[in-house]
C-alpha cells in the first residue's frame, strides 16, 4: 500500500497517474474540505482525515509500506509519529524557503519540519524542490504568463537580479519515484531545481518569449515597494501581500544538483525545453 498525503495538490496530479502505473494499492489522504475530483480517474482509495489531527492518521497509515508527504512539510512530526512498524520509506518534501534569510514564521514552519525528520529512525528521504512550475496552474510561472499576456510592462521588485532555478513539475516527479526506491538516498536530503540559475530579469524574458510578448520591466526600489504595501494596509487593500515575499525575491535561489544527480539520477530538462513544452516554443 502506497499512502500519498497532498494529493489533490498540484504536483499530486503528475505523481499520481505514475503511482497508479505500478500496479500497487494507492490510497490518497484528502482533508474534508478537499475537492477529491480530480483523484477519480485512478483506483485510489481515498481516505478522510487531516493532518492537523494526528489521531485521524492512524487508519490512513494501516498497512502502508511506502508515504509520499506533497502536503506542507510542518506537518512531518505528527506523520513519522503515525507511521506503522515496517513502513519502507516516506518521501517528504519540503522547500528551499527554508534556506531564505528573511525573518518569517513560514521559514521557521519549513526548518521544523525538516528538523523532525532528521532526529527520526524512521526511513525518510527529504526532497526540496525550488518554484515548481509545469502545464495547467501552477501558481509560479502560469501566473507570471497570464500577467504578460494581459499587460505590455511589468514591475519588477528591486534591479532583479536574484537568482531563480525554476523545476519542471515532471522532473519532480521523477526525483519522488527514484527516492522512494535508492537505497543511498536513505535518511538524506536532496535539493532540487533546474538545470541553471538565471537572474529573474532572465527568467521573465524566457516567459515571454515563450509566449509571443515583449513586456517592458519597470523597477521599482524595493523601499519603495515595502512603504507602498504599508499605505495600502493602512486603506485596507493589499491583501494576500507580503513584505517578505518582496524582499524573498532579491535573494538568489540557486542550488548544486551533484548529490541528486548521483544518487536519484536526477537530470533535469532545461527552462527553454520545459516552456517550450507547455507553450510551444519560444515566438519571434
Amino acid at each position: 500500500m502506497i499512502l500519498v498525503t497532498g494529493a489533490t495538490g498540484y504536483t499530486g496530479a503528475f505523481l499520481i497517474p505514475r503511482l497508479a502505473a505500478w500496479n500497487e494499492s494507492l490510497r490518497c489522504l484528502v482533508r474534508p474540505t478537499s475537492d477529491p475530483a480530480a483523484l477519480s480517474p485512478w483506483p485510489v482509495e481515498l481516505c478522510t482525515g487531516d493532518l492537523d489531527d494526528p489521531a485521524s492518521l492512524i487508519p490512513a497509515m494501516q498497512g502502508v509500506r511506502l508515504v509520499f508527504h506533497l502536503a506542507h512539510i510542518r506537518y512531518t512530526p505528527a506523520l513519522l509519529a503515525a507511521a506503522p512498524p515496517g513502513v519502507e520509506r516516506l518521501v517528504l518534501v519540503s522547500s528551499q524557503r527554508r534556506y531564505s534569510r528573511v525573518p518569517s514564521p513560514s521559514v521557521d514552519e519549513v526548518i521544523a519540519g525538516e528538523q523532525a525528520a532528521f532526529a527520526s529512525d524512521q526511513p525518510w528521504t527529504l526532497l526540496r524542490p525550488s518554484m515548481i512550475y509545469g502545464p495547467g496552474e501552477d501558481r509560479n510561472l502560469s501566473r507570471l504568463a497570464g500577467y504578460l499576456h494581459r499587460r505590455p510592462w511589468i514591475p519588477v521588485c528591486g534591479p532583479g537580479h536574484g537568482l531563480q532555478q525554476p523545476l519542471h513539475v515532471e522532473d519532480l516527479v521523477e526525483a519522488l519515484m527514484a527516492a522512494a526506491r535508492s537505497p543511498a538516498a536513505l535518511h538524506r536530503a536532496y535539493d532540487l531545481a533546474g538545470p541553471e540559475p538565471l537572474a529573474y530579469n532572465a527568467l521573465i524574458d524566457a516567459v515571454a518569449a515563450a509566449i509571443g510578448v515583449r513586456p517592458r520591466k519597470v523597477h521599482l526600489p524595493l523601499p519603495l515597494v515595502l512603504a507602498g504595501l504599508r499605505v495600502a494596509r493602512m486603506v485596507g487593500l493589499g491583501a494576500g501581500l507580503e513584505t517578505e515575499q518582496f524582499r524573498r525575491l532579491q535573494e538568489d535561489k540557486s542550488c548544486c544538483l551533484d548529490a541528486a544527480r548521483a544518487d536519484l539520477g536526477f537530470s533535469p530538462r532545461s527552462l527553454a525545453a520545459g516552456l517550450a513544452q507547455i507553450h510551444g516554443g519560444p515566438r519571434p
